[in-house]
C-alpha cells in the first residue's frame, strides 16, 4: 500500500492515515498488479470491508503530544483478495505484425516459456516498450490486444500454464506534414525548429519527438514543455500524414543580480552580474559582469552564437580583467604614515588610504571557444546527438605594478618591496565532453549530465600545468512524478586534480606563494561556501601547510647603536661579524622564525551535492533537504619550496618580523634583530648586555662567565651598566627573510579529512531576475573547533549550525 496506510508518527504528517476511496482504489490496483508480476495472473482483490473502531489514539503511541498525536474515530479496513494458481508461460503467438519479427516482439516482452509468467512485464513490454519501438517507425497508432488462455499443469497440479495470443494493430505509417509552435512571441521560429530532430517530410519518429521536447527544454526560454500536455497531433489516416503544433510559454530570460558593501579586501565595492540566454531572440548568450570600488574593479564580457550558419556548432568569445590594490608587506618598513596607518588601523583608516601608496594586481586576458554535438562527427543516435564535444583556448596576463609613491624620490613616503613577482603569462587549451539529458537548464526534474574536460596550460606563456575534471549530476523524480512539479531527488558528483608537468624560468622566479608547486595558487581547490558545502565559510575547506622561515644576513658589522644608521664601532676585527652573519635555511649559521600556518590549497578536490526538492508553490517556492560531503586535499603536493624576500636593511625590516622566544631575557621573548638571533639561538654563551647588545673587550666578544666575573669584580659604569674597560656593540647589516613552504607536513591534506554538512534551504524565485533567494540552515557535524596544534592556535571559525542568506543554486 503506497497512498493509505496505517497511522503512525510520519504517515500523520503525510496524511496517509486518511481514508480517500481514490487513493484506495489505486492502491489495489497495485496490489493486483504486483501479483501479477510474481505469475498470479488470475489474481484480484475483492470489496474491502470498512468498520468502525470507535476513538483511539493515534499519531505518537506513548505520549499525548500536541499536534503529534489526538484521538480521533478509527477505522479497519479488510481487502481480501483471491490469489489463484501461479501460472507459468505456454506457447506465445504473435498475429498481425508486419515491421518487426515475431522474433523481435517477444525480445521486447522478454518472457520465456517455463518461466513464471510476469503479466507486469508483459504489460509494459507491449503497451511502454514495443509501443515506442513502433513508434520511431511512425506507427503512432499502434495497439495490442492479449488474449490468455489459462489450463492446467499435469506435472504440477498447484500451478497453471498460460498461452498467449497477441494480436497487434499497427496502423498506417505516419509522415510528418507540419510542425508548428505556438506562444513564442519573443523568440524567433528558426531557434525553435533547428532543436527538433525530425523534418518536415520525414517519416515520424517518436523517439526523436521527445528528444526533441528535452532539447526544447534544455534552451531555458521557455517553462517546462511536457510532451504529451503540450504537444497536439492532427492525423490525416487516408494520406498517412500528421501535423503537430506544440505549445510553449515563455518565460524571463534576464538574469539580474547586484552586490555591494564594505570589506577589509576589496574595501568598498559594488557589483552588477547581467545575463540573457536568448538575445533578441535568436538563441544568443550575452552576459556581462561590472564590479566598481576603491581597492577592486572587475570587468567580464561574454558573448555566445549557438548555431554557426545554421548547424548546431556553438561558439563564442570571453573578455575579462581584474584588478586590486593592496598593502604591500613593506608598508610597515617605510616611513610613510599614511600607509602604515591604514595598513594597521580601522577599516575606515583602510578604505581611505590613499591610493598612490597600494601595491596594484593586474588580469587581463581573453578567450575563445567552440563546440559541437557529436552526431556532427559520427552516426546520428540518442547518445551522439546529446553529446558535445568543444575546445577553448584562453590567455591571459597577470602583473603586479609598484606603488605610485616609489616614483615621487621622496624617501620619507617610499614603500619597500619585499616580495617582487615577474609578469606571468598563461596560455591555456581546454578540451571538454559533455552529454547531457536533463529536461531543463534550469531546476530540472529528471535527466542527467556528465561533463569530463581536460585543460592544459604551456602552450606558450610560463605556466605549465594539466587539470582534468569530472562532473556528474542526475535529477530522478519520487513522487508526484507524473504532476508538473514533482518531488525531486538530485545529486553531484565532481572530481578534479592539478599539477604542474614543468616549471618554467618565470613561475621558478616568481619568488611568493603566488605558485604552489609550479600551480597558481588562484588555481587550486578550495572549498567552503554555498555552492560547494554549504554550511562553511569561503574557501575554508583546505589543505594547511607550515611555513619555515629563516634569515640570511650580508654586510655585517658592529654598531655602537641597535637601530638607525649604523655607527661602526672601529678597531674590531671584522671576523667578529660572522657570528651575525647568517646563512638561511642551510649553512653553518642558521636562524630560524616562529613557524606558521598558511592555506595553500589543494592539488585535489572531490566533492558530493544530495538534495531531495520540494516545490511549495510550484517553481516560485521551494524547500530542499540536503546533504553535502567532500575535502579539498593533496594527492601529489609533497615536496618543499622556497621563496625569499629582497635584501632590506636590517632596521626596520626585522623589527617586522615579530618576537622570537629568548630565555635569556626577562620576558621570556625578544623583538628580532640580527643581534638577538645569535643571543638567544646560536650564541647562547656569549655575554650580553642590559641593553641585549653584545659585550666587547679587547677586540673580542666575552662570554656570559667573563661578564659575570667583572660584575662581582669591579664597579660599573653609571653611564653603560657595564664595569670598566667593556662595550656594548649590535650586529647590524642587510637582511633577508628565506621562507620553506613544508607541503610535505600539511594538516588536513588527506583525502579522509572530509567536511559534510546537513540541512534545509528555503527558495524563493524571484520574477525578473530569475535566480532564487536562498535562506539555508546547516548542520556541521564535523565542525572544527579552536584549538593548538603542534603549538600553534588555529582559529578556525566553524560552527555546528549556522544560518546563511544567499543567491544563486549549489547545482
Amino acid at each position: 500500500m503506497k497512498y493509505v496506510k496505517e497511522a503512525g508518527l510520519i504517515t500523520r504528517f503525510r496524511e496517509q492515515d486518511i481514508l480517500d476511496r481514490q487513493k484506495l482504489d489505486y492502491d489495489l490496483h497495485l496490489v493486483d498488479t504486483y501479483m501479477k508480476s510474481k505469475g498470479y495472473l488470475q489474481a484480484r482483490h475483492g470489496e474491502p470491508r470498512i468498520e468502525g473502531l470507535g476513538k483511539r489514539r493515534t499519531g505518537f503511541p506513548i505520549l499525548p503530544l500536541p499536534f503529534i498525536s489526538s484521538v480521533d474515530d478509527t477505522l479497519r479496513i479488510t481487502v481480501p483478495i483471491i490469489d489463484g494458481k501461479v501460472y507459468r508461460v505456454g506457447e506465445v503467438k504473435i498475429e498481425g505484425n508486419s515491421i518487426f519479427s515475431e522474433a523481435v516482439i517477444k525480445a521486447f516482452i522478454g518472457l520465456q516459456k517455463g518461466q513464471i509468467a510476469n503479466g507486469e512485464a508483459l504489460s509494459k513490454g507491449l503497451f511502454e516498450n514495443l509501443k515506442k519501438a513502433y513508434g520511431t517507425q511512425g506507427f503512432i497508432q499502434y495497439t495490442a490486444d492479449i488474449n490468455p488462455t489459462f489450463k492446467d499443469n499435469p506435472q504440477k497440479p498447484d500451478e497453471g500454464i498460460a498461452d498467449f495470443v497477441i494480436t497487434i494493430d499497427e496502423g498506417k505509417q505516419f509522415t510528418l506534414r507540419r510542425l508548428e509552435f505556438t506562444g513564442n512571441t519573443f523568440t524567433r521560429d528558426n531557434v525553435l525548429r533547428r532543436e527538433v530532430l525530425i523534418n518536415e517530410g520525414d517519416i515520424y519518429n517518436q523517439n526523436y519527438f521527445e528528444f526533441s521536447v528535452t532539447r526544447l527544454n534544455q534552451l531555458g526560454y521557455f517553462n517546462p514543455i511536457d510532451k504529451d500536455k503540450d504537444a497536439d497531433f492532427r492525423t490525416n489516416e487516408e494520406e498517412g500524414l500528421v501535423d503537430v503544433t506544440v505549445k510553449v510559454s515563455e518565460k524571463g530570460r534576464q538574469q539580474i543580480s547586484f552586490n555591494g558593501g564594505v570589506s577589509g579586501i576589496g574595501g568598498t565595492f559594488f557589483g552588477l552580474d547581467y545575463s540573457t540566454n536568448n538575445l533578441f531572440g535568436r538563441g544568443e548568450v550575452l552576459a556581462l559582469q561590472l564590479g566598481a570600488g576603491n581597492r577592486q574593479r572587475s570587468f567580464q564580457f561574454s558573448f555566445t552564437e549557438p548555431y554557426i550558419r545554421n548547424r548546431p556548432i556553438t561558439a563564442g568569445f570571453t573578455l575579462f580583467a581584474y584588478s586590486q590594490k593592496f598593502f604591500g608587506e613593506g608598508t610597515f618598513l617605510s616611513q610613510n604614515q599614511n600607509a602604515v596607518q591604514g595598513a594597521s588601523g580601522s577599516l575606515f583608516d583602510f578604505v581611505n588610504t590613499n591610493e598612490e601608496n597600494l601595491f596594484t594586481r593586474n588580469s587581463i586576458g581573453a578567450s575563445v571557444f567552440a563546440s559541437a554535438p557529436l552526431s556532427e562527427f559520427y552516426r546520428k543516435r540518442p547518445f551522439t546527438q546529446f553529446s558535445r564535444i568543444g575546445l577553448s583556448y584562453q590567455i591571459s596576463q597577470s602583473s603586479v605594478k609598484d606603488p605610485a609613491v616609489n616614483t615621487s624620490g621622496q624617501t620619507t613616503s617610499f614603500i619597500p618591496v619585499v616580495y617582487r613577482q615577474p609578469n606571468i603569462i598563461t596560455s591555456r587549451a581546454t578540451g571538454t565532453f559533455v552529454y547531457d539529458t536533463r529536461n531543463a537548464s534550469i531546476d530540472p526534474t529528471k535527466g542527467r549530465s556528465l561533463s569530463v574536460s581536460l585543460g592544459v596550460a604551456g602552450l606558450g606563456g610560463d605556466v605549465r600545468t594539466y587539470e582534468p575534471t569530472l562532473e556528474f549530476t542526475q535529477f530522478i523524480p519520487i513522487r508526484k512524478k507524473r504532476s508538473q512539479y514533482p518531488e525531486v531527488f538530485g545529486f553531484r558528483i565532481l572530481a578534479g586534480t592539478v599539477g604542474s608537468f614543468a616549471t618554467s624560468a618565470k613561475v621558478r622566479g616568481a619568488n611568493s606563494l603566488a605558485f604552489v608547486e609550479g600551480v597558481p595558487i588562484y588555481e587550486r581547490f578550495f572549498l567552503g561556501d554555498e555552492f560547494t558545502i554549504r554550511g562553511y565559510n569561503v574557501r575554508s575547506i583546505s589543505p594547511v601547510t607550515p611555513l619555515d622561515s629563516f634569515i640570511t644576513s650580508r654586510n655585517v658589522v658592529l654598531a655602537t647603536n641597535a637601530s638607525g644608521t649604523a655607527n661602526v664601532v672601529p678597531g674590531l676585527p671584522s671576523n667578529l661579524t660572522s657570528i651575525g652573519t647568517f646563512t638561511g635555511a642551510t649553512g653553518g649559521n642558521v636562524v630560524s622564525l616562529p613557524r606558521v600556518y598558511t592555506a595553500t590549497g589543494a592539488d585535489t578536490q572531490v566533492l558530493g551535492n544530495f538534495e531531495y526538492r520540494i516545490p511549495i508553490i510550484g517553481r516560485t517556492v521551494q524547500a530542499a533537504l540536503y546533504a553535502d560531503v567532500g575535502n579539498a586535499f593533496n594527492l601529489r603536493s609533497k615536496k618543499e619550496q622556497t621563496y625569499s624576500s629582497e635584501f632590506l636593511a636590517d632596521d626596520p625590516f626585522l623589527s617586522t618580523q615579530g618576537i622570537i622566544s629568548c630565555p635569556r631575557a626577562p620576558s621570556g621573548f625578544e623583538p628580532i634583530t640580527l643581534t638577538t638571533l645569535a643571543a638567544c639561538q646560536s650564541f647562547t654563551n656569549l655575554a650580553l648586555s642590559p641593553g641585549l647588545g653584545f659585550i666587547a673587550r679587547d677586540n673580542r666578544l666575552i662570554t656570559r662567565a667573563e661578564y659575570e666575573q667583572a660584575l662581582r669584580l669591579g664597579p660599573v659604569d653609571p653611564l653603560t651598566n657595564l664595569p670598566p674597560g667593556l662595550q656594548q656593540v649590535f650586529f647590524r647589516g642587510e637582511a633577508q627573510r628565506n621562507t620553506v613552504v613544508r607541503l610535505d607536513q600539511s594538516l588536513f591534506a588527506k583525502f579522509t579529512d572530509l567536511r559534510s554538512s546537513l540541512g534545509a534551504e528555503i527558495r524563493v524565485q524571484v520574477p525578473i531576475l530569475n535566480v532564487p533567494f536562498r535562506l539555508i540552515y546547516a548542520y556541521n557535524p564535523n565542525a572544527r573547533k579552536d584549538q593548538v596544534i603542534n603549538g600553534f592556535p588555529f582559529f578556525f571559525d566553524e560552527k555546528k549550525s549556522v544560518f546563511r542568506f544567499s543567491v544563486g543554486r549549489t547545482f
